[in-house]
């Protein structure tokens, strides 16, 4: 089996073993059983990894944003609430994505 392919099924917040149940049954809670396959996602345990992951890999980018944005000249006032909404959507949009691939990354260890 192509071990790139249920890495993308997770990014795609999709179950990493069949790709047609929902990895999640809430935000950040992944599902006990998949209602496809059955297969037991609730039993790996992803922990802060994602978490960090997102934070080291998002922390590049919005930094050098932050920066251009507190040089530009605008009032404060109007930048700082808008940076600040920019950069936690991100974050909440790209969390949910690097838990799947992490839960993906740890399913396919611990398969024989």
């Amino acid at each position: 089996m192509n071990k790139l392919l249920p890495i993308w099924r997770a990014f795609n917040l999709r179950c990493p073993a069949c790709g047609k149940g929902a990895l999640y049954r809430r935000y950040l809670k992944p599902v006990a059983l998949c209602a496809s396959c059955g297969e037991p996602l609730g039993e790996i345990r992803a922990e802060d990894g994602p978490a960090a992951w997102t934070i080291l890999g998002l922390g590049p980018f919005l930094v050098p944003v932050a920066f251009m944005v507190s040089m530009s000249g605008a009032p404060i006032w109007l930048t700082l609430p808008l940076l600040l909404l920019g950069a936690v959507g991100v974050v909440l949009i790209a969390l949910p994505r690097v838990k799947g691939v992490f839960i993906a990354v740890l399913w396919i260890m611990a398969r024989p």
